[in-house]
């Protein structure tokens, strides 16, 4: 199990790395995100979930449908975040890239991971991290971001249970040898908390559900076996099947709660976003599985 977890944090790391490579001013988006999927899928990786790309005040759950026009700027804070899977091992990491040059906002976030790393071991609360992690933000004079957190990775589960909050909390839950968990940080030069805006563009299966119309059974069938109960984009469906179709099917199975739509978050003061992130072996000495190597 474990060696499975090792590949596919070194695809992840990897992929990552050649993703701040490639990122350009006047990039479209969404040819970023096909040159990251195609990167995932050439290194003998798949998709764990759908890249998310989230530009300034865009936390999480931003991947570009088909019609996207956004174009990367140099100021942007574009945050990559990387799932790839192995047999259903997952390994996810993210960094955030800005091409006008690496600021305090940036070097933030870096070091609330890198901090968390540094104290993690079997015993140590939840409480104890979340609090170095925002003891680090506050030391920058910026704030973490309150309702996001890190999470616990399992077999073709990304959060599988574990909440690893990026604030000082009351958990008194203790790490324990070997857990695998991602460590998240964000952190932010507004008021710390981010809501919920625009439409999904990422979903998860969750139960089948019977329907009469063959585009909505199609891709339920899709969400369960080709992309193994895992998120999937709602641009991979429409590059398959009509997106206008696709549209009403995906609101169709959200309602029903067949699927799960993840929804854009953003900051709520509109100010930017910085991201870090690794995968992590829980241990004396803990393993990164997402660094570099």
């Amino acid at each position: 199990m474990l060696d499975k977890y090792i590949e596919a944090g070194r695809i992840a790391a990897q992929v990552l790395d050649y993703s701040k490579g490639i990122v350009k001013e006047g990039m479209h988006l969404l040819n970023l995100a096909e040159m990251i999927e195609e990167k995932i899928f050439e290194l003998k990786g798949k998709p764990a979930f759908p890249v998310n790309l989230s530009i300034n005040e865009m936390a999480a759950h931003y991947h570009p449908p088909i019609s996207d026009k956004t174009i990367i700027k140099t100021e942007d804070y574009v945050k990559i975040d990387v799932g790839v899977h192995v047999g259903g091992y997952i390994g996810d990491t993210a960094a955030t890239v800005r091409l006008a040059g690496k600021d305090d906002l940036i070097i933030c976030s870096e070091k609330m991971l890198d901090n968390a790393i540094k104290v993690i071991r079997p015993g140590l609360t939840i409480g104890e991290l979340g609090e170095v992690i925002e003891n680090t933000a506050i030391g920058f004079g910026f704030n973490a971001i309150r309702n996001l957190t890190g999470h616990s990775l399992d077999h073709y589960d990304v959060h599988a249970g574990l909440i690893i909050h990026n604030i000082k909390n009351d958990s008194k839950y203790q790490l324990r040898e070997d857990e695998i968990i991602a460590i998240e940080p964000f952190c932010t030069t507004g008021n710390g908390y981010v809501k919920e805006s625009g439409s999904a563009l990422i979903f998860r299966w969750i139960m089948d559900r019977p329907t009469r119309s063959p585009e909505t059974r199609r891709i339920l069938e899709l969400a369960r076996d080709r992309y193994e109960k895992l998120p999937f984009a709602k641009r991979w469906i429409q590059n398959e099947i009509n997106p206008f179709k696709t549209e009403l099917a995906l609101k169709e199975l959200t309602v029903l709660n067949a699927l799960y739509g993840y929804m854009p978050l953003k900051e709520i003061s509109n100010k930017p976003i910085a991201q870090s992130e690794h995968s992590v072996v829980v241990k004396e000495k803990p393993i990164i599985l997402t660094a570099l190597r």
